[in-house]
């Protein structure tokens, strides 16, 4: 009995075994990519676009885990080319002014651009397959260039109305 009990248990949990855990895998929760070149982190980095050929603007975040300042260079496929400087030991979100752009993106929204980062100085660099978004979500609409920002201005002013009383007519 305790023989059928103990092959019961390894035939119902052996599929663990030979299949990798889904819970394991490391993957980016987001639309964009994340990679690492020398002491820079960059995380959920994409590209917002409204078409192929337009501006895009830069989203995502860059870490600098070094004592001193580092000039990061970003190289799309199409030659488009920008430069970021990040502080020492800082944090430097994307999304925050000044815009980091493009003055032309190579790829529709949807498809991946080939970027290359390159830390100046070292001439450290990778390349990372970085995804192109448009407007289509909200969290994005802003930050494509030419997107009107929304001002939260009201166009009409509500005005309050009042309906009879139960029993009044």
């Amino acid at each position: 009995m305790v023989l059928v009990a103990s092959l019961s248990v390894l035939g119902t949990t052996g599929c663990q075994v030979v299949n990798p855990q889904a819970t394991t895998t490391m993957y980016p929760p987001s639309d964009g990519v994340s990679g690492s070149v020398g002491d820079v982190q960059l995380r959920n980095i994409f590209v917002a676009a409204a078409a192929k050929g337009d501006p895009g603007r830069l989203g995502g975040a860059l870490f600098n885990g070094a004592d001193r300042q580092i000039a990061v260079t970003l190289r799309g496929a199409s030659g488009a080319e920008t430069r970021v400087d990040l502080p020492a030991n800082a944090d430097y979100y994307l999304a925050q002014e000044p815009k980091v752009t493009f003055d032309a993106v190579g790829q529709r929204p949807g498809a991946l651009i080939e970027m290359t980062v390159t830390v100046a100085g070292s001439g450290a660099s990778t390349k990372l397959q970085v995804p192109v978004v448009d407007g289509t979500l909200e969290e994005y609409r802003t930050l494509v260039p030419g997107t009107p920002t929304p001002t939260g201005t009201p166009t009409s002013t509500p005005t309050a109305t009042t309906s009879p009383s139960p029993g009044q007519g």
